[in-house]
């Protein structure tokens, strides 16, 4: 296994949402470490040494394992324990609070966003929703 390149997978999938691989890739490197592997380069530029490297590495395979495995639990890709704070994509409108109200009042195209800054799902609002049919 090439460490660092399951790294960059994992980073990678994390930002395309490809949560099966993100989970693959996840799990791998941290079966790959566990079995005396070396791990990856963890901050790019800097030599922080496998004791930082491990560590850090097994904490975010942990944490990448973990989401992925919440996200593809639920059907609308929604992961438990995750709070639902919701705007759309086209106007910046905020949403309700949970999933199911968003549905009710005719958001579409909710999707889960973890890189998101000031919420953890974009879609569309009824308004612009609508706009696409």
């Amino acid at each position: 296994m090439d460490p660092q390149a399951a790294w960059q997978l994992m980073i990678d999938s994390f930002q395309e949402h490809d949560w099966p691989q993100l989970l693959d890739a996840a799990e791998g490197l941290q079966n790959w470490m566990s079995r005396g592997g070396c791990p990856p380069a963890t901050v790019p530029g800097r030599r922080m040494g496998s004791l930082w490297d491990e560590q850090l590495a097994s904490s975010i395979c942990r944490f990448a394992a973990d989401l992925a495995t919440r996200v593809l639990a639920d059907a609308n890709g929604i992961p438990d324990g995750v709070p639902f704070s919701l705007s759309c994509c086209e106007c910046d409108a905020e949403g309700p609070g949970t999933f199911a109200e968003a549905i009710a009042e005719g958001w579409t195209g909710i999707e889960f966003t973890p890189e998101g800054l000031a919420e953890n799902f974009f879609g569309l609002c009824p308004q612009h929703g609508s706009d696409e049919e």
